[in-house]
């Protein structure tokens, strides 16, 4: 694992925890916090769970493996990995929903009344698909159908495409959304750019740095593995 790879991922790290600890404390020093009351504190726990599931956990996923790379792990054990990090990053998002939808349910709001909150839904979708062909075809069709290596082979290159662009479009919906509720939030005092919204700022900026990182990762072929058989018969370097 050469050094350049090494600081990538030490800053990429950096970037994601800087971002969800500018959240952190925006949602407690300026919105009051979190909690599960149906009000505000319930709307906070939107944010932090989407950006920490969608953004550093998803990114985080992707670049497994070529973390691993050094640690000469069997591939299924990686893709376990892989797979387990994704449910997580699922899992963060589906509260992340349960909590605005469940807010917007008891203040009488409406859903889905912004851009922002179209292409979060669309994204999360496309996250559930990627997760569920990503499950068949390289966990369930490796176990029940063997001979399967020439059509996972093929669908591989979907499958990364599509993880790479669900990544953008998280990061971009989080833009968006930071953007929106400093707007809310800050109404009567944005044109004076409070330090609430230098806070918010960072914190997308911070994110997309961790995005912008993650892709450079990604689509660098000196990072990626050597080819090697392993036991889905396929090249290290397609992932």
């Amino acid at each position: 694992m050469n050094s350049s790879f090494v600081i990538l991922v030490g800053l990429a790290e950096l970037a994601g925890l800087a971002g969800m600890g500018l959240t952190i404390t925006w949602m407690i020093k300026y919105l009051g916090g979190f909690g599960w009351d149906g009000f505000a504190k319930q709307f906070n726990v939107h944010p932090l769970m989407m950006t920490v599931g969608m953004i550093f956990i998803n990114g985080n996923a992707l670049m497994l493996y070529r973390v691993t790379l050094s640690l000469n792990l069997p591939r299924i054990i990686v893709k376990f990995c892989h797979l387990g990090l994704q449910l997580l990053a699922a899992g963060c998002g589906s509260i992340g929903l349960a909590a605005v939808f469940g807010y917007h349910k008891n203040i009488g709001a409406s859903d889905l009344y912004s851009f922002h909150s179209w292409v979060g839904l669309t994204t999360f979708i496309m996250f559930g698909i990627q997760l569920l062909f990503g499950f068949l075809f390289f966990i369930l069709f490796f176990f029940l159908l063997p001979r399967s290596e020439n059509l996972r082979g093929r669908f591989l290159p979907i499958h990364v495409f599509f993880g790479k662009m669900i990544l953008i479009l998280a990061t971009i919906t989080t833009c968006m959304g930071i953007q929106e509720k400093a707007m809310f939030a800050m109404a009567d005092k944005y044109k004076d750019i409070p330090v609430q919204a230098l806070i918010a700022h960072a914190a997308g900026i911070s994110f997309t740095i961790f995005t912008f990182i993650v892709m450079y990762i990604m689509s660098n072929d000196s990072y990626k593995a050597q080819s090697r058989r392993d036991g889905y018969h396929l090249q290290a370097n397609s992932t």
